[in-house]
């Protein structure tokens, strides 16, 4: 027998001879494959980061702001007439100072308005009462109005917000048009353009902070309300509250954007000057400084830091201080803003305030 046929040889497998053209076209051709797969594989690199350089984010002109816009926001108003009020709200002592500072502020502007405080029973001392009532504010118990649906989803430091739905009864107060300012905001100049304004509600686009996409967003913010009073609003929202569709979380800023929404005049953000504009554009912000009317202090509160108490004067320098150093004295500028307003206010109330106490 053959010795090739020796089962138990290891078998070899040997690559046959090629003919050198042969050899020469196949590594060509496996030239051209690399290449190809080369050309592929590059230009899908190019064309992936295209995507993400040019498109991770749609164009946004505020985003992109570049100041080539110089004209005046508003016009000067042309009456006097109406029934007005500028209105905001207490739920707790911690906002007492706060509030007793809008309201100087509001007077130190010459807003041609009355000064309407609605207020919790049982929440507000008569030490707030007092401090609140020494720059003007008419203080007006209201019902609390719970969040729907229990409570279920709402943000913790949201559940008493829909009580502010009760501003919308001041026409029984005699109030044909008001302006609602949070707490945490800050009078800078007159706005009695908004007591004319032709429409039933406006509301300055909402803005968040440096690092939250949402960036500048079409809904409103409700810390600012240029509005019309109207019971028949107020009993209708009441029974929208349970059944209508909105995040719940946000309580009841995302209700009012649901039920003015479509409705809702889109006032500038001299109106409801939110420090995240600062965040995101400070170059918007320059741009909006001089005709700033009102300040909202979202990011940084020069008045409060997580307490429920009134604080002492000594107490609110300190926090003021501290304030002003946050993110690296970021908006050291606007509590300065707030301090002024409060010195200003001490000045002329001082007596009045330390008497509360």
């Amino acid at each position: 027998m053959p010795s090739w046929f020796n089962l138990n040889r290891a078998w070899t497998y040997e690559p046959l001879r090629q003919h050198p053209a042969d050899q020469a076209t196949r590594w060509g051709k496996q030239s051209k494959i690399k290449l190809g797969l080369g050309i592929v594989l590059s230009v899908g690199i190019v064309l992936l980061l295209a995507r993400f350089t040019f498109h991770s984010e749609s164009y946004n002109p505020l985003d992109n702001y570049q100041n080539i816009n110089a004209l005046p926001v508003t016009h000067v108003p042309s009456s006097e007439g109406g029934r007005r009020a500028v209105v905001s709200a207490l739920y707790s002592d911690g906002f007492a100072i706060a509030v007793a500072v809008l309201g100087h502020s509001t007077t130190a502007a010459n807003v041609s308005a009355r000064l309407i405080l609605p207020y919790l029973e049982g929440r507000i001392s008569p030490k707030a009462l007092c401090i609140v009532r020494s720059t003007g504010w008419e203080p007006q118990l209201v019902p609390f109005i719970p969040p729907p649906h229990d409570g279920q989803s709402i943000h913790a430091r949201f559940r008493d917000q829909y009580t502010k739905l009760n501003i919308w009864t001041l026409d029984k107060m005699g109030i044909d048009t008001a302006v609602y300012l949070d707490a945490d905001t800050l009078v800078r100049r007159n706005f009695d353009e908004l007591f004319d304004s032709p429409f039933n509600f406006a509301a300055v686009p909402d803005v968040y902070g440096a690092g939250d996409p949402r960036g500048f967003s079409l809904t409103f913010n409700a810390g600012v309300l240029a509005y019309r009073p109207s019971s028949a609003v107020f009993d209708d929202m009441l029974q929208k509250l349970q059944t209508a569709s909105y995040p719940l979380k946000q309580a009841e800023q995302a209700f009012l954007n649901l039920y003015f929404g479509g409705t809702a005049m889109r006032l500038p953000y001299i109106y409801n000057a939110n420090l995240a504009i600062k965040q995101r554009s400070p170059i918007l912000w320059e741009r909006l400084v001089p005709e700033m009317r009102v300040i909202h202090y979202t990011t940084v509160k020069p008045f409060q830091e997580h307490m429920d108490a009134i604080l002492s004067p000594e107490e609110l320098e300190e926090v003021m201080d501290r304030g002003a150093r946050r993110e690296g004295g970021f908006f050291r500028e606007e509590v300065g803003w707030w301090r002024e307003a409060y010195e200003r206010m001490m000045r002329e109330h001082g007596d009045a305030i330390r008497r509360c106490y």
